[in-house]
């Protein structure tokens, strides 16, 4: 129990959650890519003969299902990665056979489906950081998060990464007022874990700042995305321009993709030029409003693009993933070295764990 602090709700986030949804969401994207690869190349076979065809929605809804199992029936990290990378597939399964159920004919080629999967995996990726991103951990998610690694240690070890992450969440509870017989109890299990060498698993967080390119936080590579969006917007709001206005002489109408085209590459464009001509001013906000430009492109203009192109949108989304990686990395570094420059003395704030005092608790290595 947290002294003096009573929790609001029953729900208790898991520090690892936010990256292990996202690698989810990963492998069913790739899953997708892969089967509608394979399908082309060997002309979309039929599986169950003359009479029967068994959809590949069911093998997703059957690796989704083996997905619950593993992690319902095991404790640990092996397991929820094994559920992961198995329910990751079974997801890209179920959603590459959208366009059958939402249509009256069963249409797989529908053209909006491609837009309908990508809206799927925007909003869970955003659910998904609305979770774990919009306010800090608790004391309680702490002690629990500190716990969870000390357990996981207690047969396998535990890497110096994961016993300094949970020793750095037991003393933000600490600081927040966190019950110290509890805080001795979970520090005591990670001390009867022993040290494990060798290769370690690293962690959501270690992957993805190993995976952002050492160019990408650079400020030419910064100069290169803000220049390649700008122009990516203006070209894409060029073109919308010019659609709409054979739209409109034409007998059909206004098609809303166009519209929605339209409206997302002005926004962005309207964001990028304001940044741009502002940008070596060494302030925050055009950095801001790069990173605003990419997540337009990315979130509203790509669905639109989607519609109208179907796959052949993912070379517009890499520009605006990858925009949007330069731009959060060069904020992040931004900020750090303004948090430095104001307090040096800000990773002491936290002041150090209680007291050790004896405990009973006994645990056999």
């Amino acid at each position: 129990m947290i002294s003096g602090f009573r929790n609001r709700s029953h729900l208790v986030r898991d520090a690892q959650g936010s990256g292990l949804v996202e690698a989810f969401v990963i492998i069913g994207i790739c899953t997708i890519l892969f089967t509608r690869a394979y399908l082309h190349l060997t002309g979309y076979p039929q599986v169950g003969g003359s009479s029967l065809h068994i959809a590949h929605v069911l093998w997703g809804g059957l690796g989704m299902v083996v997905a619950l199992v593993t992690v319902f029936s095991f404790l640990g990290m092996k397991p929820r990665v094994l559920g992961v990378v198995i329910g990751g597939i079974g997801f890209g399964l179920f959603l590459d056979e959208i366009g059958k159920f939402v249509t009256k004919t069963n249409d797989y080629f529908y053209r909006p489906s491609v837009a309908i999967m990508y809206v799927v995996i925007v909003v869970l990726l955003l659910v998904n950081r609305s979770l774990h991103d919009v306010r800090p951990p608790t004391p309680t998610e702490d002690v629990a998060n500190a716990a969870a690694i000390a357990l996981g240690g207690l047969d396998r070890g535990l890497d110096r990464a994961r016993r300094v992450q949970a020793l750095a969440q037991l003393r933000r509870a600490a600081a927040a007022g966190a019950d110290e017989a509890t805080l001795t109890s979970v520090r005591d299990l990670l001390d009867h874990c022993p040290d494990r060498t060798g290769r370690t698993v690293p962690t959501a967080r270690e992957l993805a700042r190993r995976a952002t390119p050492a160019f990408a936080k650079g400020p030419g590579m910064l100069w290169t995305a803000a220049v390649l969006l700008t122009l990516f917007s203006t070209l894409g709001l060029l073109s919308a321009v010019i659609t709409l206005d054979d739209d409109l002489r034409g007998d059909e109408g206004t098609d809303i993709t166009t519209v929605g085209q339209l409206t997302g590459s002005a926004i962005a464009f309207v964001l990028c030029w304001s940044a741009v001509l502002r940008l070596r001013n060494g302030k925050l906000w055009p950095l801001q409003f790069l990173r605003a430009a990419a997540l337009v492109t990315v979130l509203l203009t790509e669905v639109f693009d989607f519609v109208a192109q179907e796959f052949g949108a993912l070379l517009n989304v890499a520009v605006g993933l990858g925009a949007l990686v330069v731009f959060s990395s060069r904020i992040a570094v931004t900020e750090r070295a303004r948090a430095l420059t104001l307090d040096n003395s800000a990773a002491t704030k936290l002041g150090p764990l209680p007291p050790r005092e004896p405990s009973s608790l006994t645990v056999d290595r």
